[in-house]
């Protein structure tokens, strides 16, 4: 059996709280939920692999894996993943009514989670890491009931004390936690959470914020 995210092995000294998120993504990515099967989420993460990996490249220039994953999903995928710039309100209501709105958040969560696991690989100079192969586990698809119209794309837990971002995908708690464990733990310093003023990694508070607006920037990010 493959051990995923083997940064000691590779003379990397990753954080052992960085490994262990990136390794329980994987896993969560493999396994089924009551909007994907296991299979599909694997595709979508390899279509959204493959356009940001060409995302420098015209939309018509792209080449994509074969993928069984309905027209909608696809183009929802490929889109966040390379396009931020084409996504407005009307193109995020198009999305949800034809995939389904936990089904979209969910797509989301998959592809900002790839992409940032993706990041943080090429940061260090190493390649991707083999996408995992679908396993028999399936994920809690539980919605949030407790969600509201914040004048977001998406319903989002209301109400909420911290920073948006850390409840982007609060309709699908499962679909957030993969995607908010990573953030937590490569955004901040050991021991530290997100919310924390005062850091103890290499950085200081305000050098993370000023490099974060700076990728946002170059990425597109409208938020």
């Amino acid at each position: 059996m493959q051990i995923h995210f083997n940064y000691p092995a590779e003379g990397f000294g990753v954080r052992e709280e960085i490994m262990h998120a990136h390794r329980s993504s994987w896993r969560t990515l493999a396994s089924a939920s009551g909007f994907w099967t296991a299979q599909q989420r694997i595709e979508i993460a390899e279509q959204a692999r493959a356009a940001r990996s060409q995302r420098s490249e015209l939309s018509f220039n792209r080449d994509y894996p074969a993928s069984e994953l309905s027209p909608a999903a696809l183009e929802a995928a490929r889109t966040i993943a390379a396009d931020a710039k084409k996504i407005n309100r009307a193109w995020a209501q198009q999305q949800t009514e034809a995939v389904g709105l936990a089904a979209y958040v969910e797509l989301a969560a998959i592809v900002a989670s790839v992409a940032a696991i993706d990041a943080f690989a090429e940061a260090l100079g190493r390649p991707h890491e083999v996408l995992p192969q679908p396993n028999n586990e399936t994920v809690d698809s539980t919605l949030n009931e407790s969600v509201a119209d914040i004048g977001a794309y998406l319903p989002m837990q209301e109400p909420w004390p911290n920073p948006n971002v850390s409840r982007a995908y609060s309709l699908v708690p499962t679909a957030n936690a993969m995607f908010f464990g990573n953030v937590q733990v490569m955004y901040t310093g050991k021991d530290r959470g997100f919310n924390d003023l005062v850091w103890d990694g290499p950085l200081s508070r305000p050098q993370a914020e000023l490099l974060a607006a700076r990728v946002s920037s170059v990425n597109e990010c409208f938020y």
